[in-house]
């Protein structure tokens, strides 16, 4: 049965939210292990970094932190549906909207850590977020199929 392209868009927008807003969860929830939170702290990060250059959100700070989220997850449904019209990989939606997820956070922690290693001489915080970076892309690689384990 052949889904339409917009069903499919759609689909994976969905699958790219949730697994986005599942990155921060940890964070929100008060969870103590380190690992499953860095990911949490790095969209906080690039939220603070958009209200340093656009100003404050103030009261809106839920709803436009609740939109930023929803953005994120647009993005890499968006890279990961092109990447399919692209080339043709016919993955189930779920692989590929988890893949844009983990795209767009690993991206954005490989930013923090390249913009904390020219701004400062701190490496822990380079090191640690690099490696978040890496693996959250090797993850998105493996999802949309571009190696096998």
């Amino acid at each position: 049965m052949v889904q339409s392209n917009r069903v499919t868009f759609v689909r994976e927008t969905v699958i790219a939210v949730v697994v986005v807003v599942g990155l921060y969860a940890p964070v929100a929830l008060g969870v103590e292990f380190r690992p499953a939170i860095i990911p949490g702290y790095l969209l906080i990060v690039g939220f603070d970094i958009l209200e340093v250059t656009v100003g404050s959100a103030g009261a809106y700070y839920p709803v436009l932190f609740g939109a930023y989220l929803f953005g994120f997850g647009l993005a890499g449904a968006v890279v990961v549906h092109t990447v399919r019209n692209s080339s043709g990989v016919d993955l189930p939606s779920w692989r590929l909207g988890a893949a844009g997820a983990f795209t767009m956070v690993g991206i954005l922690a490989l930013l923090f850590a390249l913009g904390v290693l020219l701004g400062t001489s701190q490496m822990t915080p380079v090191v640690i977020t690099g490696a978040a970076g890496l693996l959250l892309l090797a993850l998105a690689g493996w999802l949309a199929g571009l190696f096998n384990i």
